[in-house]
């Protein structure tokens, strides 16, 4: 009976992987005192899945931030606190600071502050303190807007080691995404079709990767056409 064919988890290392891990080799550069990252671009490139798979390997501590805590810094910190290891974190915001303080000063791995720029100027003054005392760094990742949100505020831009920015991803992304996802081959007509209708969006990607998925196990067949292709492309486009 003939398998068919089935999209699997997988993190392919782009360019901008490849990228983040020279960042954070040079983000370590600067142990022994305060510093941040600072991870940005347009949504869909890869920045939080990039964030988390690193977390799986290396000892840090990975936050994506809540709009909620924009209304209570203390959920902020009992969070933080309860990542690093404190079960059951103080509700006075002085003593859950200083348990983090305690747990970072310990062990000072890098910690990823995801999507930031939703919570206020304070937060990022917390950080600011945070890194300052235990010289663990601190990475902020978000879209566009937390570069302005950032530099405004001088004591932190000036604390910022590393920057990146995630570039769209190419053809040779896409060519290899669907090779270790699918196991298809896509030729560079085929490829550059999906290229061109996700603007670079790993996200649009995936989605017309699992229409062309569909269509190609209907037709029972592994051999990607331009004209599937652009089916493809089609029933993801009629749902946006």
């Amino acid at each position: 009976m003939k398998r068919n064919l089935q999209l699997k988890p997988v993190f392919v290392k782009t360019k901008n992987v490849r990228n983040f891990e020279v960042m954070m080799d040079g983000l370590a550069l600067g142990e022994g005192e305060g510093r941040f990252g600072l991870v940005y671009s347009r949504a869909g490139r890869g920045k939080s899945r990039t964030c988390q798979w690193y977390h799986g390997h290396h000892s840090s501590i990975y936050l994506r931030m809540v709009k909620i805590w924009a209304y209570s810094d203390i959920e902020f910190l009992k969070k933080l606190a309860r990542e690093l290891g404190v079960f059951n974190p103080p509700h006075r915001r002085g003593a859950c600071f200083q348990e983090i303080i305690d747990r970072l000063i310990d062990e000072p791995r890098p910690v990823f502050l995801d999507e930031i720029e939703k919570l206020p100027s304070a937060i990022l003054e917390i950080a600011r303190d945070i890194t300052d005392i235990t010289t663990a760094p601190i990475i902020l990742v978000g879209e566009e807007e937390l570069v302005p949100h950032m530099s405004k505020n001088r004591r932190v831009w000036s604390r910022t080691y590393q920057q990146l920015e995630f570039e769209p991803i190419n053809v040779a992304d896409v060519i290899m995404y669907a090779s270790e996802a699918a196991g298809l081959k896509l030729e560079i007509p085929v490829a550059e079709i999906f290229h061109r209708a996700s603007g670079g969006d790993f996200r649009l990607i995936r989605r017309d990767l699992l229409n062309l998925i569909q269509i190609a196990n209907a037709k029972s067949t592994k051999d990607i056409t331009v004209e599937m292709a652009r089916m493809a492309v089609k029933a993801g486009l009629s749902g946006r």
